[in-house]
C-alpha cells in the first residue's frame, strides 16, 4: 500500500506511524512525504514539499506498485491537496484520508480554511475525522455523540463525502463512541476508555489499518472494526518513548 503524510522525526505519528501500523497489520509500503515537520512540546517548523512533486510522485508509486490500498494523512495545504486529487486519477483501489488540521499539542498542520479539505475527502472512500477535526470541516458544535452523528451526516449527505467515520476520543463522554456514516446508514460503536495518558499518533494508526484491510478486501464495516480492536490493544500496550507516549 502506499502511505502519504508528513515526516514526524519522534516517530510518534506520520509517515514512521504509518509503516509501523501497516508492518503490524502485516502489509508493506511505499511513502510519499508532503513535508518535513520539526516538533516537540509543538510544531516548531514544517517544510512542505512542492505539490508538483508530491503529485508525480504520488503517480510513480501508484503506476509502479499498483497498491492495494492508499492512505493520505497530511495534505499541508490546498495545493497540495489538489496535487493529491490529480494524482491519485483513476486510481480504483480504496482511499483512506485522515484530515489532519493540528497536531495533538495543537500546533496547525494545514494552511488552509479546514474545508478546503473537501475535495480531498469526496475522493476518499472513507474520511476518518476526530470530533475536533469534524467541528472544523462541518461549523458545529461537537459536544456528544449525538453532534457527532449530525456532523457525519452533513459530510456525506451535504457535502458529498462516500463515507465518514467520526471518532468520539475527544468528546467527553464514558465511552469512546465512533460513528461510521455511508449513505443511508449511520452507525455509532462504542468501547470502553484505556486508562492512562493518550498516546500521539492514534489517528495516523487507525486510518492506516482501515487502509490495509480495505485492501485486503473487507468491506467497510469489518475493516473498521478489526482496525479499531488492533488500536484499542494498541492503546493498551502504549510506552513511553522521550517523555511521549508512543502506540504499543
Amino acid at each position: 500500500m502506499i502511505v502519504v503524510g508528513g515526516f514526524d522525526p519522534s516517530g510518534g505519528a506520520g509517515l514512521l506511524r504509518d509503516a509501523a501500523t501497516a508492518a503490524a497489520r502485516g502489509a508493506r509500503v511505499h511513502a510519499v512525504g508532503t513535508a518535513w515537520t520539526v516538533q516537540g512540546d509543538g510544531v516548531h517548523r514544517v517544510e512542505p514539499r512542492p505539490p508538483a512533486a508530491v503529485r508525480t510522485d504520488v503517480i510513480d508509486a501508484i503506476a509502479t506498485l499498483r497498491p492495494t490500498a492508499v492512505k493520505i494523512g497530511m495534505a499541508v495545504g490546498p495545493a497540495t491537496a489538489a496535487a493529491l486529487v490529480e494524482g491519485l486519477g483513476d486510481y480504483s483501489g480504496p482511499v483512506v484520508v485522515d484530515p489532519v488540521l493540528a497536531t495533538s499539542r495543537g500546533g496547525a498542520l494545514w494552511e488552509g480554511a479546514p474545508r478546503d479539505l473537501l475535495p480531498l475527502l469526496r475522493r476518499a472512500t472513507l474520511a476518518t475525522p476526530n470530533a475536533v477535526e469534524a467541528a472544523a470541516l462541518t461549523g458545529r458544535t461537537m459536544r456528544d455523540v449525538d453532534d457527532a452523528e449530525r456532523a457525519g451526516v452533513q459530510l456525506v449527505e451535504q457535502d458529498g463525502l462516500r463515507s465518514a467515520l467520526v471518532k468520539g476520543g475527544h468528546l467527553d463522554e464514558a465511552l469512546v463512541t465512533d460513528v461510521l456514516v455511508t449513505p443511508g446508514r449511520v452507525r455509532p460503536k462504542s468501547h470502553a476508555r484505556v486508562a492512562g495518558r493518550s498516546p500521539r499518533g492514534t489517528g495516523c494508526a487507525l486510518a492506516t489499518a482501515i487502509a490495509v484491510d480495505l485492501g485486503r478486501g473487507r468491506d467497510l464495516l469489518a475493516a473498521v472494526d478489526a482496525a479499531t480492536a488492533w488500536l484499542v490493544g494498541a492503546i493498551a500496550a502504549a510506552v513511553d518513548v522521550g517523555g511521549e507516549r508512543h502506540l504499543g
